[in-house]
């Protein structure tokens, strides 16, 4: 049915914000996080949670069409929920799926919340590394985010040798950067944050800002290889 729907990429790989990007891959994984009240957080703390939002889409064009304003809305609720602006955001970890519909609609929207910030904001995508992982897609970039700002670092978006030209478009007055080596993130400041968005089958938004955290030690002492053959 996906493949009907022409909504899968065509060579298995989620080349994302790429001039190729045609679709999706499919993935398979799980992923969990400890969350604590920092009053009663004793162990290491990796990252803090500061704001989330969810929203719906309502009635759209059809059930996997995004829709562009709700996905801005959702962010910019996450924002004011966390007590941060727009020029506080040093890393964007995109849903991203790859498809010549989705990649365009996104890029649009968080222009529309960041286009007035004076320094520049990474967006990465986790599913050019390992797929979409549908349920678990959204926690796989949540800890992406948490071992990015832990890092302060972010890894390349593969399979995007070239970016859309409808993206650069659309970001030429954005100061958006799509990474295509490591990309390092502000290392003057104390503390860094970074937001991440995951959007439902059925037009469910949802936006998380995270922040770095002084109160712990790395996971691993090496960026992580993202990259997959």
């Amino acid at each position: 049915a996906f493949c009907a729907a022409r909504m899968l990429s065509s060579n298995g790989r989620c080349a994302t914000f790429s001039d190729k990007a045609d679709g999706y891959a499919r993935g398979e994984g799980c992923g969990a996080i400890v969350l604590k009240p920092m009053s009663k957080s004793l162990d290491n703390v990796l990252s803090v949670v500061k704001g989330t939002a969810v929203n719906q889409d309502g009635r759209s064009a059809n059930l996997t069409s995004p829709n562009g304003p709700s996905q801005e809305a959702v962010i910019k609720k996450a924002l004011k929920r966390a007590g941060v602006t727009p020029q506080d955001i040093d890393y964007i970890e995109a849903h991203g799926t790859g498809t010549a519909l989705g990649d365009p609609q996104e890029i649009q929207a968080i222009c529309n919340v960041f286009r007035t910030k004076n320094s520049p904001l990474v967006i990465g995508a986790i599913k050019s590394n390992i797929g979409h992982l549908e349920g678990a897609a959204g926690i796989a970039g949540v800890i992406k985010l948490i071992l990015c700002l832990q890092q302060r670092q972010v890894p390349s978006n593969i399979h995007c040798e070239t970016i859309n030209p409808r993206l650069i478009s659309l970001i030429k007055d954005c100061p958006i950067v799509f990474p295509n080596s490591i990309t390092s993130l502000p290392r003057k400041k104390e503390v860094i944050v970074g937001g991440v968005s995951s959007f439902g089958f059925g037009g469910t938004n949802a936006h998380v800002i995270l922040s770095s955290s002084n109160n712990n030690k790395p996971i691993v002492n090496t960026l992580i290889e993202w990259n997959r053959n």
